[in-house]
């Protein structure tokens, strides 16, 4: 019963989320996956991402990313190579990224101990305060950095919020999804435990 009444909070999130699709009015390469900034805007984006310095499906290397956390120091995705990192884009008008945040901060609380980090890229567009705030209030203790130009959505070829990848140690992509992590998801739960070197100690 919980899995129905969650496959259908879920469902409605992502209709309410929907867009329909116009002309952009500027050149993907200069926008984020978003078009606007408000909560009542889409998380299926109507511009096309630019394109992508190289594959990112599973099985590929995570390309080289880099942006500001949202105390301003600098993140590499590099320094992180030897751990376990999933990689979220989102952003705070994003109905399915809210759904999402909860599953994400236990996910990252359980595995932490065992070289596992989430990191969640917001796209919104205002200003980084704005998203500190919003984290803060979510109680979302893992990183977050800031990417108003949405490099991370054209180095990951989507225009969907919100999109994950599972990169392990080596820097492999093991997992993608288009749209929220959900509890208990089977996929994500296997490629986590082979990531991570097995089962819970």
């Amino acid at each position: 019963m919980r899995t129905i009444v969650a496959a259908a909070v879920i469902a409605v999130l992502m209709l309410s989320c929907r867009k329909a699709e116009t002309p952009a009015p500027a050149p993907a390469s200069s926008r984020g996956p978003q078009t606007a900034t408000t909560a009542t805007t889409a998380t299926t984006a109507s511009v096309q991402p630019a394109p992508a310095t190289g594959p990112t499906e599973v099985g590929d290397t995570m390309p080289a990313y880099s942006a500001k956390l949202l105390d301003g120091s600098p993140y590499d995705l590099a320094s992180d190579k030897g751990n376990v990192v999933l990689v979220n884009v989102w952003a705070t008008w994003c109905g399915p990224c809210r759904f999402e945040i909860p599953e994400l901060q236990k996910l990252h609380d359980e595995n932490a101990a065992r070289g596992f980090k989430v990191v969640g890229v917001s796209v919104d567009e205002g200003d980084p305060a704005e998203v500190k705030q919003f984290a803060a209030e979510q109680k979302m203790t893992y990183p977050v950095v800031v990417d108003a130009e949405g490099r991370i959505a054209n180095l990951l070829q989507t225009t969907v919020l919100p999109t994950s990848v599972l990169v392990d140690r080596n820097g492999k992509i093991v997992w993608r999804q288009v749209g929220p992590v959900t509890p208990h998801d089977p996929k994500l739960t296997r490629a986590l435990d082979a990531a991570l070197g097995g089962a819970k100690s």
